[in-house]
């Protein structure tokens, strides 16, 4: 592959549990202040999307809005996909039907799954995940929009608790704190606990695969991502010091990382490099 220049990188953001496009919005703009064509994902029954979570249990629904953004992708870009917590699991998807739009992808504190494992809470690989009971687990509430009798439609931290699952770093602005607590949704509890990707590592291992680890995560703890991190190889692991929402507390450390992993991967020509 040529050199490329920013303008023909295009990153796409996707987002974790119970959040959206909108938690990337310092992210997205120190990209597009660098030149680059940014696209920040709302997956359904997300951030801004019209969906009712409550109504989304299936992962290709779930997933058909950054299904439809790479489906746009003309041919004289190349997608640089980065992937935050459960947005990992959408990456996985796109890496194995895209392939040849993705020049690299990136998962920050990324809940990978090994190919045809789901993370149902009575499994092995979400045993492994957490052997230890956490915040997430602590403050995680049910949501039965079918009624009582039937199985919970969505999971979601009240917003009193957020900071104490989330937002654990003192170095997370109050601005975006407040930000959180207004556009957080409860997320699918189907999609979150037992989606399935099937993939292949013939069609994975032609993209380069970086792991962005957070070394003071509480809500998917170094250990956690350790062990997924040896469940599911990548081609790099970079830590950076945060809590699951590097983008917040840690804004201009992770810019610099995307940047110095496009350069490598991509041969992207930047003014920050």
């Amino acid at each position: 592959m040529g050199q490329l220049d920013g303008s023909q990188l295009h990153w796409v953001l996707v987002h974790g549990s119970m959040h959206g496009a909108w938690s990337y919005y310092k992210t997205m703009a120190l990209l597009q202040a660098e030149g680059y064509k940014v696209t920040a994902v709302d997956l359904a029954g997300c951030g801004a999307s019209a969906v009712d979570s409550n109504t989304v249990s299936d992962f290709e629904v779930f997933n058909q809005p950054l299904v439809d953004v790479l489906n746009a992708v003309p041919a004289t870009e190349r997608v640089v996909l980065v992937g935050h917590s459960l947005g990992s699991i959408s990456l996985l998807h796109a890496m194995e039907n895209f392939t040849h739009k993705i020049s690299l992808a990136i998962h920050v504190a990324g809940a990978l799954l090994p190919s045809g494992v789901s993370f149902e809470i009575t499994g092995d690989y979400y045993k492994g995940c957490f052997p230890e009971i956490g915040p997430f687990q602590i403050f995680a509430r049910q949501i039965f929009g079918n009624g009582p009798e039937n199985p919970p439609t969505t999971i979601t931290i009240d917003k009193a608790n957020l900071q104490k699952v989330f937002y654990t770093s003192p170095k997370t602005p109050s601005a975006d704190l407040a930000l959180a607590q207004i556009m957080c949704r409860p997320a699918s509890f189907e999609v979150q606990f037992s989606t399935v990707v099937h993939y292949t590592k013939e069609k994975q291992g032609t993209i380069p695969s970086v792991y962005i680890k957070t070394s003071i995560d509480q809500t998917l703890p170094p250990a956690s991502q350790d062990y997924i991190i040896k469940a599911c190889p990548q081609t790099e692991v970079v830590e950076i010091q945060a809590d699951h929402t590097p983008m917040f507390c840690a804004t201009d450390e992770l810019h610099e990382i995307l940047l110095r992993l496009a350069a490598k991967y991509t041969n992207a020509l930047t003014k920050a490099i």
